[in-house]
């Protein structure tokens, strides 16, 4: 065999092994790097979303306290104020005072400044309640029964969120930021509040373009989910979505899990405690490897190429 045939095939069995390498050992080896690269990146922009949620409450908090210092509101003759208590739907009608409309006027001014707010309200200890607006319908409703209420009352001093409820007239689902109106002699004699819609954090996050192409999702402490593109998941439990994997998911603050054709990417906000998720397909990672296999093994023929040449 000439010399240049044996070296013609010494750089095929080179070839060779280069592509047995590229196509066996190389692909788990870009898999695992990819994966870790998403994955902080993932982390990082989970992070900035948590941030902005958290200013996101944080603003709805200061704004509830900021309302109940406010001297109308906390007026302490409640004696005329609408009440609900033995509401028939059918004969109820409205007789609002002009102090009372002072009140409404001031809870439906900041509801109108802040889309995000569904409604404004004020309940009193004796069971009178105040809205920005009508309810959709006068039906008998007691607010010092409410969860909301309740969680005010129970944390004095404070501005407290509430888990997330539905709505008693509509389909909303809503999250409450409520704080007691207090006396002199730390009294409470009502809970001030507004409740932000989970349609308009679905916006949010179905704005948000997640790494790899994904989409994202947002849970309560609990697993509640509480925004998604998929309106079908609002209010439903994690569960549904991960199976046995969501123990894992509401235990461990961060971490990677692989679900149906996806990793879920996860990150707990360490002041609300809520997990906010983004779902990267298995196919994007997929791609970035072939598409750097790819690349290698253009440069290798190319290499390969051009040492033929030159010896």
């Amino acid at each position: 065999m000439k010399l240049r045939s044996r070296i013609l095939l010494l750089y095929l069995c080179i070839a060779i092994l280069v592509l047995v390498l590229i196509g066996g050992v190389l692909p788990s080896s870009l898999h695992k790097q990819n994966l870790d690269t998403i994955s902080e990146d993932s982390i990082s922009q989970l992070r900035h979303i948590d941030f902005a949620l958290t200013n996101f409450i944080s603003e709805a908090k200061n704004d509830v306290h900021e309302l109940s210092l406010n001297g109308n509101i906390r007026t302490p003759d409640d004696s005329r104020f609408t009440s609900f208590l033995d509401a028939d739907e059918a004969t109820f009608a409205y007789a609002i005072t002009e102090e009372e409309q002072e009140i409404i006027d001031i809870l439906k001014g900041y509801q109108i400044s802040h889309p995000h707010v569904s409604s404004v309200y004020m309940g009193r200890e004796n069971g009178a309640f105040v809205r920005s607006y009508p309810r959709a319908r006068p039906t008998a409703y007691d607010p010092r029964d409410r969860p909301w209420y309740l969680l005010a009352k129970e944390h004095p001093g404070q501005v407290s969120m509430t888990d997330p409820y539905k709505a008693v007239t509509t389909d909303d689902v809503n999250i409450g930021i409520v704080t007691p109106l207090q006396d002199a002699n730390k009294t409470i004699y009502g809970v001030v509040g507004a409740d932000i819609t989970l349609v308009n954090l679905t916006r949010y996050i179905a704005s948000v373009e997640p790494v790899g192409n994904g989409e994202m999702i947002l849970t309560d402490q609990s697993g509640t989910i509480l925004a998604a593109r998929n309106p079908k998941l609002l209010y439903q439990n994690i569960s549904g979505v991960l199976g046995d994997q969501a123990q894992v998911f509401l235990a461990s603050g961060e971490g990677v899990l692989i679900t149906n054709g996806s990793y879920l990417i996860y990150y707990t906000s360490p002041e609300l405690g809520w997990k906010i998720g983004s779902f990267v397909p298995f196919a994007t990672i997929d791609q970035q490897i072939n598409n750097s296999i790819i690349r290698i093994l253009i440069f290798v023929l190319i290499a390969l190429v051009l040492l033929s040449v030159f010896t």
